[in-house]
């Protein structure tokens, strides 16, 4: 489920969700200087404490990952003991949009049989030779691919700069990758989808996608590393036999087909998120695709 608002700066703006334990929050503005915080309502009537999320400015952002008796946040996912029913968000900068997503715990539909389609994303490799220390750039380098495809190539090391979460000391928080597409004056968002049948009504729409994945050693045929507990790539298609046509960061080809149903796993184990980016016009597109029954 993906919810939306715009809320007002210094205002405390209700988000419906769920209900659910987990969720991610987004937000696009144009200029990334403020703060965000979440408060917390729980089905059972409680009310948490204000949260700090998220503070930005300039060239420095930082995870805050606040807590209260119930409800916690890690980096960028919130949560919670016990159900909950909203967010309130409050924000010291003006933002263009808030998106909330929560799980979609509904039964996959990994025997439906998925058309071939295959989009053009330009294949990017993370492993920068400017940059032979750095070998964790898998999200910059995905949402590199993402924008890339829409029409605005940035090179990678200046898109691991602008992500670069200071308190998570890395550059695969989920949401600051959104928040940077934002900034260039797309409408970006974490979401939770149920499985690839759901994700290939996006690629159908013209909507590449990057999923984050971990797998274990034999998991995931063909995979650049024995194992992962987290890594991004693009998924660009669907091959005829129905299989996964993605874009590894991580692999020498970069451009690969990983079997359908072990992708799949690898994928929805790692709670089935993704990154979404769409021109800000298609704002609509986004929800009615994300929020797809």
């Amino acid at each position: 489920m993906l919810t939306f608002a715009r809320p007002d700066v210094g205002e405390e703006t209700i988000v419906r969700i769920g209900p659910s334990r987990r969720a991610i929050v987004s937000w696009n503005a144009r200029a990334l200087a403020g703060a965000l915080e979440l408060r917390a309502n729980a089905h059972d009537g409680r009310t948490s404490a204000w949260l700090p999320y998220v503070a930005f400015a300039g060239d420095r952002r930082s995870s805050l990952d606040g807590r209260d008796t119930f409800v916690r946040i890690a980096t960028d996912i919130i949560e919670a003991d016990v159900d909950l029913v909203s967010f309130g968000v409050r924000s010291q900068g003006e933002l263009d949009a808030i998106y909330v997503s929560t799980p979609d715990y509904g039964a996959p539909s990994s025997i439906v049989a998925l058309p071939a389609l295959e989009l053009g994303v330009p294949p990017l490799s993370q492993y920068v030779a400017a940059y032979p220390s750095e070998r964790g750039w898998c999200a910059p380098t995905a949402l590199a691919m993402l924008l890339a495809y829409r029409g605005y190539p940035l090179e990678i090391p200046i898109v691991a700069r602008e992500v670069y979460d200071g308190a998570y000391a890395g550059t695969g928080n989920w949401t600051f990758n959104t928040a940077f597409a934002g900034t260039l004056g797309f409408r970006a968002a974490v979401v939770h989808l149920r499985d690839l049948a759901h994700a290939h009504a996006f690629l159908a729409d013209d909507l590449p996608l990057a999923l984050s994945i971990a797998w274990q050693p034999g998991d995931l045929p063909g995979a650049p590393l024995p194992q992962s507990a987290g890594h991004l790539v693009v998924l660009r298609g669907i091959a005829p036999d129905g299989d996964a046509l993605v874009n590894d960061p991580a692999h020498p080809d970069v451009a690969v087909t990983y079997p359908r149903e072990a992708f799949e796993r690898a994928w929805l184990g790692h709670g089935g998120v993704a990154i979404a980016i769409v021109p800000a016009p298609l704002h609509e597109t986004l929800m009615r695709l994300a929020n797809d029954r």
